[in-house]
């Protein structure tokens, strides 16, 4: 029986490339706790234990309502903490997995359509770009550019729309549970991304 599924969407940090996620990063270049860092990121002060991604103005700079200036310049109101350069540019040193690339590579053969959707912010899509990682896919739709971010069921709406195929022809993976069961919800196939083997066989079925 042949398969329905005509689009593949890939996110980016955590499957395509590891290492992405930097907040501990910049917390140690900043000389504070990584809760430290969080909490200047938001004006709930006590709002620290939740998702990087869900906190205030983390949540703006990848909708792009925000960007790198005015984040910092708002980090440093909060805290009184001083920041040279942007942070997230210059300590953004994400690990391309070429294993994930050759999945791709190999499902493009056999005539599918593979994009990526990610959440992801100005500087790190700035780095991605000149490091020719986005080369790998036919198109990316990256949530500070689209207004949207996973795991709001937009996301999926708004790139199925442009890719114009409907919930059940596209197969979407992703590192975060969250993002994989509101997928689901829609009506897309998922994998949960945990490494390269497992999801080589997942996709054994398209010629992997």
């Amino acid at each position: 029986m042949k398969s329905l599924i005509k689009l593949f969407i890939f996110d980016m940090g955590g499957v395509v490339v590891q290492n992405s996620s930097i907040a501990g990063a910049i917390a140690a270049h900043l000389g504070i706790s990584t809760r430290e860092f969080l909490r200047g990121t938001s004006s709930d002060h006590e709002n620290t234990h939740a998702s990087s991604y869900n906190l205030s103005d983390i949540s703006a700079i990848t909708q792009g309502k925000l960007n790198s200036e005015h984040f910092w310049g708002n980090f440093t109101q909060r805290t009184g903490i001083a920041v040279s350069g942007d942070p997230w540019y210059d300590l953004f040193d994400p690990v391309f997995d070429k294993n994930i690339a050759a999945i791709i590579a190999r499902l493009k053969t056999n005539g599918y359509r593979v994009v990526c959707g990610t959440n992801t912010i100005e500087a790190h899509y700035r780095k991605h770009g000149e490091r020719g990682d986005y080369s790998i896919f036919d198109a990316v739709y990256a949530s500070h550019l689209m207004g949207i971010m996973k795991p709001d069921m937009a996301f999926w709406r708004y790139i199925l729309s442009k890719e114009k195929v409907l919930p059940s022809e596209a197969f979407f993976i992703d590192d975060s549970e969250e993002n994989i069961d509101t997928a689901k919800k829609l009506g897309l196939a998922t994998h949960l991304f945990t490494d390269t083997e497992e999801l080589a066989n997942s996709l054994r079925t398209y010629g992997v």
